[in-house]
């Protein structure tokens, strides 16, 4: 893993909202919260982190969304963050980990890994009456020489795991395809080990 330049809060807000009003999943929930506050989808796809009147907008579109800082997706999230952009490399695989959710410690077989979220993909089962195989085509469009946008991890001063944020479905497709997890961009961000660790949780197969 190499640091590549600082970032901020600002930034991580934008480039979360960005990406996930990208994804099929989530597209719809996103646009009725903007539906809901009378904002132009403009703020996500196009905004710019020096306003301080969008920051407070996507603050308060993730915190409708997602949870922001205090529920769902980020309850018990690090208060003290320092965020930095960062390129990982094949070598970096093996020590990120999926948060800690059913889905995602199903699909790993309680270790958290995408490595072994693909063995789960290859095996051809289904998950919660769900296809896997969405995986399997992301892979596809990655060996054809795509590039999927940056994801955010978190991380503590020891670097002995890098926890995904956003960006576990295509985790999942580079843990199909290891050899091509390289030069990838990701936005980084530094907390205090115990911090992590109650946002995260930890699972019992799970390295500590």
């Amino acid at each position: 893993m190499r640091k590549i330049k600082s970032s901020n809060e600002n930034e991580m807000v934008y480039e979360f909202l960005k990406m996930e009003i990208n994804s099929d999943r989530h597209r719809k929930s996103i646009e009725s919260v903007l539906k809901e506050m009378q904002v132009s989808k403009d703020i996500i796809v196009n905004g710019n982190i020096i306003s301080e009147q969008e920051n407070t907008l996507r603050e308060e579109i993730l915190r409708s969304f997602r949870g922001w800082r205090n529920s769902k997706l980020f309850e018990n999230f690090p208060i003290e963050i320092e965020w930095v952009w960062t390129e990982f490399d094949r070598e970096d695989i093996l020590k990120i980990m999926y948060i800690e959710y059913s889905y995602w410690n199903e699909l790993s077989y309680y270790t958290g890994s995408p490595l072994e979220a693909a063995k789960y993909v290859l095996s051809g089962k289904p998950l919660y009456d769900m296809p896997t195989n969405g995986a399997i085509k992301d892979a596809q469009w990655l060996i054809k020489g795509n590039k999927f946008p940056p994801m955010i991890f978190l991380t503590d001063e020891s670097e002995e795991r890098y926890v995904i944020l956003e960006g576990h479905g295509r985790m999942t497709a580079y843990g199909l395809v290891p050899v091509l997890f390289q030069k990838v961009s990701v936005l980084l961000g530094y907390c205090k080990r115990e911090e992590l660790a109650k946002w995260y949780g930890e699972m019992p197969n799970r390295p500590k």
